[in-house]
């Protein structure tokens, strides 16, 4: 009976520890992924300033959701409610022609929000894109170690993104049109 109390002790211990670091942890975190793509930044902004644009390299892309606003620039938005991916919405905040873009992903109701910026500068080799978010997870003390792993997992997210998104403006006439 006494080795049982001393188990259930040392795992009350544990898991306490374990939350308390977690309040500790900061729950805010950043991440940044640069790439140069091809053709001029008027060229690849045509896939940064709209929904549809976003849809066609980027994870929004994956989300069914209501488009409203705007069919380019600030104001453009998608919402959703799914089950895969919860209750949401992304919008553009600025669009600054054909320098850089700014957007906000709220989930379950801006518990989980993050803000993007994408930024472009015209070089000899085509185009450099430099692309940040940041995020805020809280006070939950679970999700402040899971912002500690937000530069591998939405990095390689983010990778993922830049990588198609060169294979559509390698493969692109002109950019999506809008709605």
């Amino acid at each position: 009976m006494k080795l049982l109390k001393t188990f259930i002790t040392g795992v009350a211990l544990l898991l306490l520890t374990f939350v308390g670091v977690g309040f500790a942890l900061s729950g805010t975190w950043e991440v940044e992924r640069s790439a140069v793509l091809p053709g001029t930044p008027e060229t690849v902004f045509g896939f940064l300033d709209s929904v549809e644009g976003w849809s066609s390299w980027a994870a929004i892309g994956a989300v069914e959701g209501a488009v409203s606003g705007p069919a380019r620039g600030a104001g453009a938005t998608l919402t959703w409610d799914s089950r895969e991916w919860g209750e949401g919405r992304w919008e553009l905040l600025t669009a600054d022609a054909p320098r850089e873009v700014s957007y906000e992903v709220a989930v379950e109701g801006g518990s989980m929000l993050t803000r993007g910026r994408v930024s472009l500068t015209a070089g000899p080799d085509g185009t450099r894109i430099d692309w940040v978010e940041t995020g805020d997870f809280g006070w939950n003390p679970f999700l402040a170690y899971m912002a500690l792993g937000m530069d591998r997992m939405q990095g390689r997210e983010m990778e993922k993104g830049l990588a198609e998104l060169r294979a559509r403006v390698e493969e692109s006439g002109p950019p999506p049109s809008g709605r």
